[in-house]
């Protein structure tokens, strides 16, 4: 029987310096309606506790824990979970943010219908804590190929990882391993705006990317976009196809 696409497992790689998105991290992972799936957690600060993490993954099905030296950059630590995982999907998923439960559903669907090595969103929504917006960033990028995609929303094939690795930095890895992806002429789609949100801390620190919300406002791929209840249920839409 030939394999489809719905037989496929996808392994998600969260690497994380904060315990304080513990419950966000696990909850991104227990919400996916995608039944093939495993979650490797990966702490790359000294001081965090291991074994609270793993108390948690005991009580889920594949889910495991590792922690690296913190001055491993975040580009190795993705590229040592992408070497533990067990699927033929990679996603990559940030502690912080919002995967609603479709989310790997829709990227499943959406390699179905482009062919593409890797999917993503190029046009995706962020919620600024600190003023209560909702805003759009990369409009009229939806459902087409791309030359780049937001990092948080990367969805590769495994095989991709046998021609281009992500660089060993902190800063810019997502953005030099598309480029690198680009270049070799691999194929980057952009989903559509759905079931993904970026969540902007009030504190810009607390961020890779250090821009204030006032600044992202006024950049001009941006579109403030009003929403009168919980930004959750604004974005969040039933998937295409079931897994």
């Amino acid at each position: 029987m030939q394999r489809t696409i719905a037989d496929e497992g996808i392994s998600i790689i969260t690497c994380t310096k904060r315990q304080q998105y513990i419950e966000n991290a696990f909850g991104n992972y227990d919400a996916q309606t995608w039944k093939a799936k495993e979650l490797i957690i990966i702490l790359n600060n000294d001081g965090m506790n291991i074994e609270k993490y793993r108390r948690r993954a005991r009580k889920r099905e594949n889910v495991s824990v590792y922690q690296l030296p913190e001055n491993t950059s975040l580009g190795e630590c993705l590229n040592f979970g992408v070497d533990k995982s067990m699927f033929n999907y990679v996603a990559k998923f940030d502690d912080d943010d919002y995967y609603a439960p479709d989310y790997l559903t829709d990227a499943m669907h959406a390699f179905q219908k482009s062919n593409a090595d890797i999917v993503g969103k190029r046009t995706h929504y962020v919620y600024l804590e600190a003023s209560n917006l909702l805003v759009l960033r990369y409009p009229k990028n939806e459902n087409s190929f791309v030359s780049s995609l937001s990092g948080a929303t990367l969805v590769i094939r495994k095989a991709v990882f046998d021609k281009v690795r992500f660089p060993d930095r902190d800063l810019g890895e997502d953005s030099r391993f598309c480029r690198e992806c680009d270049k070799l002429g691999l194929k980057m789609f952009s989903d559509y705006k759905y079931n993904f949100v970026a969540i902007r801390r009030e504190n810009a620190e607390d961020h890779t990317w250090p821009i204030t919300e006032q600044k992202l406002i006024s950049l001009s791929n941006v579109l403030i976009i009003p929403f009168s209840r919980k930004f959750q249920e604004y974005v969040t839409k039933s998937a295409e196809i079931n897994g």
